[in-house]
């Protein structure tokens, strides 16, 4: 398959990530759980196997910046989760999440 592919999958599971994160700290009802918790997790997958077909197909192997992004997708799948179980504390999670991407976006563009 076309790398190209790879990257709009991986780039389109992230924002779905990010969005569904956030939907999850602005309503952490039970209600809500459910459904969060399953879109949030599809995102996950589309963008953990669209990430490791690019990075195969453009033969990165396994760089610093690429394991941060990894640890970064970690903590950016938990949060959601973490947002069900201490609703009060969305606005402190909301800044992590803001930090972890930021820290993401950091190691794809200048891979330090």
């Amino acid at each position: 398959m076309d790398p190209t592919l790879y990257y709009v999958l991986h780039v389109l599971g992230a924002f779905a990530l990010i969005g569904f994160t956030f939907a999850a700290f602005a309503v952490p009802t039970p209600g809500t759980r459910r459904k969060s918790m399953m879109l949030t997790g599809i995102a996950t997958l589309v963008m953990v196997v669209a990430g490791f077909g690019l990075a195969a197909k453009l033969h990165i192997g396994f760089p610093g910046w690429l394991i941060a992004k990894i640890v970064c997708w970690f903590v950016l799948s938990a949060l959601s989760g973490v947002a069900f179980r201490r609703p009060g504390a969305a606005r402190v999670l909301s800044v992590l999440a803001l930090v972890v991407v930021a820290v993401a976006l950091y190691c794809v563009y200048y891979k330090p």
